[in-house]
């Protein structure tokens, strides 16, 4: 009986193993009671993730010749380094190489390290706030743990003792002064010379609602009022021009005399102490400190300055747990290396998993959860690889973020897959991160995500750049003058988008079928999709976009600063706030419905910008093409179109190819027929109609139309959203 049952649990894991690889060839097993000593059998696993690489290296090194699996059994692996697979570990265009999940098991890697010997702190430190005293335990920081800037309590990362909020007095001038990037003028009683000021940071909006920073304080003198940080802010801290934040915009963290409330802390390296106000009456048994940002990193050859990267090949990570990772220190010298408004970082290690020099390589369905960074990241040489069927939450920075080459001729980030990711509570810590974040990276596919609740926008397509030689500029020092040539001074004086497109990567993208709802829940001036400073031929179709409850959201969709060349079709926005399109250049936008945006104010809820269903705001839109789209209200004294005009270049619909549109307002039946009789005075819009689009039942969010719809007599082509979000 006993041979039988060996049999039957053989059988049964081989089968399994059809599941795991689409080929089995050579398995090893990894187990959290296992040794690096074993041979990596079942019955006799490796105990760490490293040592199944460097077993996999031996194979490699004497000719891959089949694929390979790692089975990871379930329960907790603690990572006190990046693990680390390179040119020697990597697959071949014949052989994969999967590090998976043992089926029906879930291996979760850490890098808490566990928080010991609490005591109930008896001598309340200067400044503790009374409701605290008797409350607050301490703990000594175990060896090897330095700085840390999150905390984790089991499932749940515990929030840093924060000032109350308030907002800078001072306006800038829009010229943005360099010197005031580092200095800040505050209100008296809240900043002082902290005994620990070189662990206090500063949570600041600086000037403009995009962006939130992350400082490290360097000296504070409270009889001028004045502060600076150790880091560059990306603007001047000043007043924030536009965006609502009733709670102010600037916190100082990290600071004894804000704990204030229970699940607060507080660390100070200099005493190496850590202080908490537990939950619970006494600290539980699940506090860690993490030790790092990265968890996994596959890393090619890279050849930053020549031509040529030698990428790692077909290895994949399947069905793995990642968790209790930290966020990575804004740095001094930072400026000219954020991408687009610092949203984030360019070639840092900012996520808990990292392609740098990779091809064919793939992270699937596995979980990212409770960490203080990024969840993946697809830098420099990244072609062909997957990202899909993660769940991706509770994260403080970017979901997916895909970062080429900067603008010159090596174009070697594209043709990735981003597809059936549910993506959402992103942007915890850095409020300006998105859901998936594609700057400089070309031909990628996103599909079919499903992603909300982020505090700024959901997906970006960007290749902003500031043509900047000195490296001030955003961006500016990721720019590759050599490669550019005869162009670079042409370029540097502040081009058109065609002369600098060419060396551009962000072409071709498709965002397409993707769910997106409740975002942009923070900051301002952010979109659900955004196009910015990329190349031709990105693709927004079939995206459904709905109930978004902002005070501070743009558009829905926009093509901004200086976009061409963008199709947008067959998308749905549904009970919105804000805009519906944002476009400012030549885009097509075509066969879109674009139903009840909220008004200024929807159930109790302020929405932002609502200059309209269609905005175009500045620069010329000549030759766009707006055709076949269904614009519907429900509420009176909305605006259909609002055209303005910056740097005395006229943006109008009369300069575009305008028509076959529908327009309608169940409130104001004369809505659509004022806008039509206005805009043929200028030839366009001929054969648009004012009509009821006759939808089967727009109020629960079926936009099927019924038979005889003048939609469809206007070539309308019904929009299926049954393949939108992710697919089993």
């Amino acid at each position: 009986m006993k041979s039988h049952g060996k049999q039957l649990l053989t059988s049964a894991v081989m089968i399994l193993l059809v599941h795991v690889a689409p080929c089995v060839g050579a398995t090893f097993f990894v187990a959290p009671n296992g040794s690096d000593a074993n041979p990596g059998t079942l019955k006799q696993p490796f105990g760490t993730l490293g040592r199944a690489r460097d077993e996999i290296r031996k194979r490699i090194a004497a000719g891959l010749d089949e694929n390979v699996t790692v089975l990871i059994r379930g329960g907790e692996y603690r990572l006190d380094e990046t693990v680390v697979f390179g040119l020697e570990g990597s697959g071949t265009n014949k052989h994969s190489i999967i590090y998976a999940a043992y089926p029906n098991e879930k291996p979760v890697f850490t890098s808490g390290m566990p928080i010991k010997g609490w005591q109930r702190l008896a001598d309340a430190p200067d400044g503790l706030p009374a409701s605290a005293r008797g409350k607050v335990w301490v703990a000594d920081l175990p060896k090897g743990l330095s700085k840390f800037l999150t905390l984790y309590d089991g499932t749940t990362r515990l929030p840093r003792a924060r000032s109350k909020g308030y907002t800078p007095a001072r306006r800038y001038p829009r010229t943005r002064q360099p010197g005031w990037r580092n200095t800040l003028e505050f209100r008296a009683g809240t900043l002082r010379d902290w005994p620990n000021l070189s662990d206090v940071e500063i949570l600041i909006v600086p000037q403009y609602p995009w962006v939130s920073n992350l400082l490290p304080l360097a000296s504070v003198d409270g009889g001028k009022g004045v502060a600076k940080t150790g880091v560059s802010a990306t603007y001047p801290m000043g007043q924030v021009y536009f965006g609502r934040f009733p709670n102010g915009t600037l916190w100082a963290e990290n600071v004894v005399e804000f704990l204030d409330e229970p699940g607060e802390w507080v660390v100070s390296l200099q005493e190496r102490k850590l202080y908490l106000w537990p939950k619970d009456d006494r600290p539980s048994d699940a506090i860690v400190a993490p030790k790092l940002t990265e968890f996994i990193r596959v890393e090619g050859e890279i050849d930053y300055d020549g031509p040529v990267d030698k990428p790692v090949k077909n290895l994949t990570f399947r069905g793995l747990t990642f968790t209790h990772g930290d966020r990575w220190p804004w740095e001094v010298g930072k400026t000219g290396w954020g991408l687009q408004h610092d949203w984030e970082m360019f070639d840092r290690p900012t996520a808990l998993v990292r392609f740098r020099g990779a091809e064919q390589c793939g992270v699937e369905d596995c979980h990212f959860v409770n960490s203080g960074g990024a969840g993946v990241r697809l830098d420099l040489h990244c072609q062909e690889n997957r990202v899909i069927g993660n769940h991706i939450e509770r994260i403080g920075g970017v979901g997916v973020l895909l970062a080429g080459y900067g603008p010159g001729t090596k174009d070697v980030n594209k043709g990735n897959s981003v597809i059936n990711n549910r993506i959402h509570r992103v942007g915890e810590l850095l409020w300006h991160s998105s859901g998936i974040f594609a700057w400089q990276s070309g031909e990628n596919r996103i599909a079919n995500n499903l992603i909300h609740d982020t505090p700024y926008t959901a997906i970006v397509v960007s290749g902003r750049i500031h043509w900047d030689r000195k490296g001030q500029g955003e961006c500016s020092k990721t720019i590759r003058w050599p490669e550019i040539g005869e162009a670079a001074p042409t370029l540097s004086s502040g081009p058109g988008w065609r002369q600098r497109e060419r060396f551009l990567h962000g072409r071709r993208n498709r965002v397409e079928r993707n769910e997106i709802h409740h975002t942009m829940q923070v900051l301002g001036d952010g979109n659900c999709i955004y196009i910015s400073g990329a190349g031709a031929g990105n693709i927004v179709r079939q995206n459904y976009l709905h109930d978004v409850d902002s005070a501070n959201i743009n558009a829905n969709i926009r093509c901004d600063d200086d976009q061409h060349q963008t199709l947008i079709e067959e998308n749905v926005i549904f009970r919105c706030c804000g805009e519906g399109f944002i476009s400012k250049g030549n885009n097509t936008i075509v066969n879109n419905i674009v139903a009840n945006l909220r008004p200024n104010t929807s159930a109790g809820v302020p929405c932002g910008h609502t200059r309209g269903y269609l905005v175009l705001p500045y620069g010329s839109v000549k030759g766009s093409v707006i055709q076949r789209n269904i614009f519907y209200a429900q509420e009176a004294g909305q605006t259909v179109l609002f055209e303005g005009s910056r740097h005395k270049v006229p943006t109008l619909l009369r300069d575009c190819k305008a028509d076959y549109n529908l327009y309608f307002n169940a409130a104001d039946p004369e809505w659509g027929s004022r806008f039509l009789k206005a805009q043929r005075l200028f030839g366009i819009e001929e054969h648009s109609v004012s009509a009821d689009p006759l939808f089967v039942d727009i109020d629960n969010g079926d936009f099927q139309l019924q038979e005889g719809s003048p939609a469809l007599k206007l070539g309308f082509r019904p929009i299926d959203l049954s393949e939108v979000g992710p697919k089993k």
